[in-house]
C-alpha cells in the first residue's frame, strides 16, 4: 500500500510557470560564466546575498550538469531550459534557485532529500551541498540514460568520493513504485514531474517526514501548471483542500521542528561526524578538529545553543 497512513495535503505556496520565469526579471538572469550567472541571481535577488544557498549554486557549476552539445556552449549559463535528452531538459536556473529557496528550510544540515525526475542531477548536487557531509541526498530517474548522465555529473562536480558517499541515483519505473527504499522517510521532497490530481499528490506524503516540505508541479498537460509546496496536513483538522495563492500574495508557511527534535537530529549528526573521523584518521577529534571544519563547527554551535 502507498499510503500506509494517510495524510491529506494542505498547499502552503503555489508558483506559476509565467512567475517562475517572470519576463521581469528573467532577462538579467545569466552571463558568461557561472560566477556570473550566479552573480546575476544574486543581484536580481532570485537567492539571497551572502546565504548558504548562494554559497551552494557557487559550487555547483551549471556547465558540468550539460548534455556534451552545450557544454561547451555559451548557453549553457543562459536563463533558459536545455535539451539534455530525446525529450528531457535542464530547467532554467531561476528555476533551480527558486526551488532551492522554497525548500531550503527542509535541507539544513545533516537533512536527507529525493528529487524525483533528477534529470541531470543538477538539483541533487545543490541538494548535497546544503544538507552537507553528515546528510544525504537520493535522485530518481524513470530514463535509464538519464541515471547514467546523472551519475557522471555528480562524479564531476562533487568528485568520486563524495558523490558515492552523499548522494545516490536510483531507477524508477513511474510515479506508482519511485525505487525507494519501503518505510523510508525524508526531510524534502521535490518532484519535478507534474500530477494531475491531488490525490496522485498525495502518494508522495508517505516518504515525507513531519514537518518535511515536499514540492511538486499540480496540472494537467494542457491546463497551466502550478508548483506548489505542500505539508502534511493533520487529517482531524480537516484540511483537505488544494489552495494556489501565488507566491508574492501568500507568504510560504514552514513547519519547523521541535526544540526537541533539532537537539536529537544535530546530536545524532555530531555523532555521526566523530564516527567519520575516527574511522579516516584513527584518532578521537579535538577541539580544533572540530572548530576546523565548518560543518561540524556549526553542528556544535547548533547544538550548544539549543542546550541552553
Amino acid at each position: 500500500m502507498w499510503l500506509r497512513n494517510r495524510r491529506s495535503l494542505s498547499v502552503l505556496s503555489g508558483i506559476s510557470e509565467d512567475l517562475l520565469v517572470s519576463s521581469s526579471i528573467g532577462h538579467e538572469i545569466g552571463g558568461t560564466s557561472h560566477a556570473a550567472l550566479v552573480d546575476s541571481l544574486v543581484r536580481t535577488n532570485v537567492v539571497p546575498a551572502g546565504s548558504r544557498l548562494e554559497a551552494a549554486l557557487r559550487r555547483v557549476d551549471r556547465g558540468d550538469f550539460m548534455s556534451p552539445l552545450f557544454r561547451a556552449s555559451k548557453e549553457r549559463y543562459a536563463n533558459r531550459p536545455l535539451k539534455i535528452g530525446t525529450e528531457a531538459t535542464i530547467s532554467t536556473p531561476q528555476h533551480h534557485a527558486q526551488v532551492l529557496r522554497a525548500l531550503e528550510p527542509h535541507l539544513q544540515l545533516g537533512m536527507t532529500a529525493v528529487d524525483v525526475g533528477c534529470g541531470s542531477g543538477v538539483l541533487v548536487a545543490a541538494m548535497a551541498h546544503l544538507v552537507g557531509p553528515l546528510g544525504s541526498v537520493t535522485g530518481v530517474e524513470i530514463v535509464p540514460d538519464l541515471v547514467t548522465f546523472s551519475i557522471e555529473n555528480l562524479q564531476r562536480s562533487l568528485g568520486e568520493e563524495v558523490a558515492a558517499k552523499q548522494t545516490r541515483i536510483l531507477l524508477s519505473t513511474g510515479k506508482k513504485d519511485l525505487g525507494l527504499p519501503a518505510g523510508s522517510q525524508y526531510d524534502c521532497i521535490h518532484v519535478g514531474v507534474a500530477v494531475e490530481t491531488k490525490a496522485e499528490a498525495e502518494r508522495f506524503l508517505e516518504y515525507l517526514k513531519p514537518g518535511g516540505g515536499l514540492m511538486i508541479p499540480l496540472g494537467g498537460l494542457r491546463t497551466e501548471q502550478k508548483l506548489v509546496k505542500v505539508r502534511p496536513a493533520e487529517i482531524q483538522k480537516g484540511t483537505n483542500d488544494m489552495r494556489t495563492p501565488m507566491l508574492d500574495s501568500a507568504p510560504v508557511e514552514i513547519v519547523h521542528e521541535t526544540r526537541a527534535e533539532n537537539l536529537e537530529r544535530v546530536e545524532k549528526a555530531l555523532v555521526q561526524w566523530r564516527e567519520d573521523f575516527e574511522a579516516k584518521n584513527g584518532r578521537k577529534p579535538t577541539r580544533d578538529d572540530l572548530t576546523g571544519n565548518a560543518d561540524a563547527h556549526k553542528l556544535f554551535q547548533d547544538f550548544a545553543a539549543l542546550r541552553k
